[in-house]
């Protein structure tokens, strides 16, 4: 067995008897599948409003239990994971079902943003760990759920002040047995750092295609212009083909972080009109593109 695999299974062994999810798509499925394949042997039972999902997690074998309710899905639950998106996840954190939960549970979450998630578990006086895993695919639903999904991609941890060790020891090694590194941030250092990587970019690939597509100015070249688009293209809007309910969540959970980074884009959109207008030669152009290509390093 491989060094990797067996440091999931010894993770996977730590995790408590009954886990819960409260939303079941894509992470939540990929993290019970990934789970169940690391040797976890406890029950995982899940709920979710339509209950599709859960569904297809007992369907396809890795998922126990399809929850007819949420109290049903966190009772006796020792580990709580709300996987749903953040706008319900803040619905849920503002009035928590203690009851159901065992007395010692843990309750994390797997949203994009953290700020306002931690401190509403803080205000409901949660034992709560924010995280969030950094992948995902363009495709949603549990039936797209994959065991290695999260294999070698950053888990950030966020402990919330009622946040105990065991709590933090809990949710890092729930990424420990998916195959992720935990990494510890603050809420807000988690919150400014995705604004610039994954935020940002939703709203340009939104605003590209909106400048391409919906303008008025540009509107009557659009199918045209569509007929001959290619990779480059389709790279360049692939997270504006993504779930609109779910961006509007991130967007609206993150807004100060993400407009600072979005004035940013702003200003580097300037300077390349005024270079362009400006009648800047070739090799003024190429200078720019390489600045920008090396500072991505190896990335």
């Amino acid at each position: 067995m491989a060094d990797g695999d067996q440091a999931r299974r010894a993770a996977a062994a730590r995790l408590p008897p009954r886990v819960a999810f409260l939303g079941f798509g894509l992470i939540g499925g990929s993290i019970a599948l990934a789970l169940r394949e690391a040797g976890y042997s406890g029950s995982m039972v899940a709920w979710t409003p339509r209950g599709s999902g859960p569904a297809e997690g007992v369907r396809r074998g890795f998922l126990d239990v399809a929850a007819a309710t949420a109290t049903g899905a966190t009772d006796g639950a020792e580990l709580v994971i709300l996987a749903g998106p953040p706008l319900a996840v803040l619905d849920w954190l503002a009035e928590p079902d203690r009851q159901a939960m065992a007395p010692n549970a843990t309750v994390t979450d797997v949203a994009s943003t953290k700020g306002r998630v931690v401190e509403r578990a803080d205000a409901a006086g949660l034992a709560f760990v924010g995280g969030h895993p950094m992948a995902g695919r363009e495709t949603t639903g549990a039936a797209s759920a994959s065991a290695t999904l999260f294999v070698d991609r950053p888990w950030v941890i966020v402990p919330a002040a009622g946040a105990r060790e065991v709590d933090t020891d809990r949710v890092v090694a729930l990424a420990g047995g998916v195959g992720a590194r935990p990494i510890r941030m603050t809420a807000s250092e988690h919150d400014a750092a995705v604004a610039a990587i994954s935020h940002l970019p939703l709203v340009a690939a939104a605003a590209l295609v909106e400048s391409v597509a919906l303008s008025t100015g540009s509107a009557g070249d659009w199918p045209v212009a569509r007929a001959l688009a290619a990779t480059g293209w389709s790279d360049m809007t692939r997270l504006a083909r993504g779930d609109a309910e779910m961006g509007a969540g991130i967007l609206d959970t993150n807004r100060s972080a993400v407009a600072a980074r979005l004035r940013a884009y702003r200003d580097a959109i300037d300077a390349w009109l005024q270079t362009l207008e400006g009648g800047a030669d070739a090799a003024a152009l190429r200078s720019r593109l390489e600045s920008a290509r090396d500072a991505l390093g190896g990335r």
